[in-house]
C-alpha cells in the first residue's frame, strides 16, 4: 500500500530541524519482545545515534541485516562512526548494518523498497514525527507480507485534547504527545495492518525522560488521561 499522504520535503526539513528530541522518553532502547530474529532484515526508524541498530545487529546475526534511518545527518554521521567497532564487538565476521538519512514519512527517498524488511522497529518517536499516519503507511510499504512492526512506545488511555497534543509535539514530549490507543489502532488498520497485539503494559508519567529521575517539559493540561507504556506487534497480512 502506497501512502496517500504526499509529503512536502521542505515542510519535513523545517519540522525536523526545529524538533527538540534529545533526552526524551523515546531515547530508551529496550528492544523488548522481538523473539528470534536471526537472519532477518530489520529497519529501525528514527534510529538517532544507532544504539538500537547495534543491539539489533547482534540479534539478527551474520545472516541478517539492519538498516537505521533518521532525519538528522549529524546523528547518522555519529552512527556510522560507531559501525566498524560495533559489528566487531558483536563478534560478527563482517558488517551487517547500514545507516541512512531519511524522513520516516518518506523512506523511499533513502532507497528502501517495497517489501524489503521482515521487521520494523519503532519507539515513541512516532508520536512526535511530522505525520504519524504517513509513517505507518511507509512502514507497511517496506514490510514484506507477514512482516511485523514492533512498536515499543506509549499510547494514551482515553481521548486526547488536540491542543495539548500540539503543544506536547512542539516540546518534543513523546509521552504527552501520544496517540490514543483507538487512534493508533485506526491508523494501523487504515494503513493496511492487522489489529495490534499488546504486551507488557504499564503506566508512565507525561514528564518521564530517558533516565530514571530525568524529567522533560510538559504542556499545561486539564486532561483526564493516563499514558501507557506498551509493546505492540502489528502484522502486515500475508494475503
Amino acid at each position: 500500500m502506497e501512502s496517500s499522504l504526499p509529503m512536502n520535503t521542505e515542510a519535513l526539513r523545517e519540522y525536523y530541524e526545529q524538533l527538540p528530541n534529545e533526552y526524551g522518553f523515546a531515547s530508551q532502547c529496550k528492544m523488548t519482545l522481538l523473539g528470534d530474529i536471526r537472519g532477518k532484515r530489520v529497519l529501525d526508524i528514527d534510529c538517532r545515534r544507532g544504539k538500537g541498530v547495534i543491539k539489533l545487529s547482534d540479534y539478527v546475526g551474520p545472516k541478517g541485516f539492519v538498516v537505521g534511518v533518521d532525519p538528522s545527518p549529524t546523528w547518522i554521521e555519529v552512527a556510522l562512526s560507531f559501525r566498524e567497532d560495533a559489528w566487531r564487538r558483536n563478534g560478527l565476521p563482517c558488517n551487517n548494518m547500514d545507516f541512512r538519512v531519511a524522513y520516516p514519512e518518506d523512506l523511499a527517498a533513502a532507497g528502501l523498497g517495497d517489501g524489503a524488511f521482515d521487521l520494523v522497529f519503532a519507539n515513541s518517536s512516532i508520536n512526535v514525527d511530522y505525520c504519524p499516519e504517513a509513517v505507518l503507511c511507509e512502514v507497511f510499504r517496506v514490510l514484506r507480507p507477514g512482516g511485523v512492526l514492533v512498536f515499543d512506545g506509549v499510547v494514551a488511555q482515553g481521548e486526547r485534547d488536540e491542543s495539548v497534543v500540539a503543544q506536547a509535539r512542539v516540546l518534543g514530549n513523546a509521552v504527552q504527545a501520544a496517540l490514543s490507543r483507538a487512534a493508533f489502532e485506526d491508523m494501523a488498520l487504515s494503513a493496511g495492518f492487522d489489529p495490534p497485539e499488546y504486551y507488557e503494559e504499564s503506566f508512565v508519567r507525561a514528564e518521564t525522560g530517558y533516565l530514571d529521575g530525568f524529567e522533560v517539559p510538559v504542556a499545561p493540561t486539564d486532561e483526564d488521561v493516563r499514558f501507557v507504556k506498551t509493546t505492540a506487534r502489528v502484522y502486515k497480512p500475508r494475503r
